[in-house]
């Protein structure tokens, strides 16, 4: 996993100005990583049935979210102004509010459930990967620092000693990347028995061979603020202590929009109103397309570029082979038009179309030349998509029209094929939509 953003400062390769090939490598890596995400803390709502909630409730679904983003390879930033997007989950009355800002705003509700957590955090990776960045200010890059986990006291998880280190590191100011995201040094935790150490090296291999310098600190117990006591003691010591900040009051959250000031880490912000950019969503199918009397199996594909939901363009082909004795018919259908999508839920999605366009009618008899034959062509396809996975839907659709004329061929003057001018179909496909940045 790399990552992007905020590189480390210039300053680590004014030594290395030799290797000129090396530093260009770097920094080419470093340009086409993503950039650091800011993950936003929310209190909880007054009333309701998630009202009451503990912090701990709160924090363990921002630990969740803060731990997956480093795994799928996204740096955290300490502070909105050094992130191009923020990530916010927001208790409200009826389950989760979850959102994600950038130049623009995608949220998702998420309602009370068994899941509720894993639901929130998928639907946090998905809001995350639809908004668009927002352009970073000038601020100076923090430091860049990544962990590194090996092993964990009787009482306590890796994940859990992962999660202190990470808070520690955003309280100091300091972009959290992965291990494989360059940083500029990596924080190196063992724990043993009812003891933690924690050394520093520059990448993490010298976390196998840099004990000498490690910090012992006792922690007993199953209460998670003594384990983060603890960390927050071994980085003050190889680290320091970070710089006083002003205390923040936060203010109560409403369930809907506009949300509530932060309870920590950025200053309060407006609310923004939503805006949704495009979407290029390229799909195949398959399936049988009639005229009345007969019918035939039929391929295509379709681009659609605009809102999900909401309007967008469609350039579609549509592909009909057929046969009869003595001859062969290929017919391609090539449109463009317009569409309407109307999502209902997260999962399902409804579609009305319009296309127009061009049938090329190809055909190729028995002793004789290929022919092929021009009419113009008009349909409505209409119907539904369910989301498999994350840009991937299942698409299931009918369409109905006509062409310019029905058509016949003849062998020794017996019609062995025809089809009149208005046909229907039902066809079943796959889709796979994204935003260019």
């Amino acid at each position: 996993m790399l990552v992007g953003g905020h590189g480390p400062p210039q300053r680590r390769y004014e030594h290395h100005t030799h290797e000129d090939g090396g530093v260009i490598v770097a920094l080419l890596a470093l340009a086409m990583t993503p950039a650091p995400v800011f993950v936003e803390s929310a209190p909880d709502p007054v009333e309701g049935p998630t009202a009451g909630s503990d912090d701990g409730q709160r924090r363990s679904l921002r630990d969740q979210l803060m731990l997956r983003l480093l795994e799928e390879g996204y740096p955290l930033a300490p502070s909105a102004e050094h992130a191009t997007r923020t990530l916010r989950v927001e208790m409200t009355p009826r389950g989760l509010r979850v959102e994600a800002r950038g130049a623009d705003t995608r949220s998702f509700e998420v309602a009370t459930g068994p899941v509720l957590p894993l639901e929130a955090v998928h639907r946090a990776m998905e809001a995350l990967d639809e908004v668009t960045p927002r352009v970073p200010t000038e601020a100076e890059p923090p430091p860049r620092h990544a962990v590194h986990v090996d092993g964990a006291p009787t009482e306590a998880s890796p994940e859990a000693v992962r999660r202190a280190l990470v808070h520690s590191l955003l309280a100091r100011h300091s972009t959290v990347v992965p291990l494989d995201a360059e940083p500029d040094a990596v924080l190196c935790a063992h724990g043993d028995g009812a003891t933690i150490s924690l050394s520093r090296g520059e990448h993490g291999g010298d976390c196998t061979d840099a004990a000498a310098t490690a910090v012992p600190v006792t922690w007993s117990g199953p209460d998670p603020s003594g384990l983060d006591d603890s960390v927050d003691a071994l980085v003050d010591a190889l680290m320091g202590r970070p710089a006083p900040t002003a205390p923040t009051t936060a203010q109560p959250s409403a369930p809907i929009r506009p949300p509530a000031a932060n309870t920590g880490l950025s200053a309060p912000r407006q609310a923004e109103p939503v805006r949704r950019g495009p979407t290029v969503r390229i799909g195949a199918r398959a399936g049988i397309y009639g005229r009345l009397s007969s019918a035939d199996a039929a391929v295509g594909t379709t681009l659609r570029v605009g809102g999900e939901p909401g309007p967008g363009g469609l350039f579609d082909v549509l592909m009909v082979p057929a046969s009869a004795p003595d001859i062969s018919i290929f017919e391609t259908s090539i449109s463009a038009g317009f569409g309407w999508m109307w999502a209902p839920t997260p999962t399902v999605a409804l579609h009305l179309q319009g296309l127009a366009g061009l049938q090329i009618h190809r055909f190729r008899q028995r002793g004789a030349a290929t022919g092929h034959r021009f009419d113009w062509t008009a349909e409505i396809p209409v119907g539904a998509s369910l989301r498999l996975a994350r840009r991937l839907r299942l698409d299931l659709r009918v369409r109905g029209g006509r062409t310019g004329r029905g058509r016949e061929h003849r062998v020794d003057d017996a019609v062995v094929w025809s089809r009149n001018a208005w046909r229907i179909g039902a066809s079943v496909g796959l889709s796979y939509g994204w935003r260019p940045r």
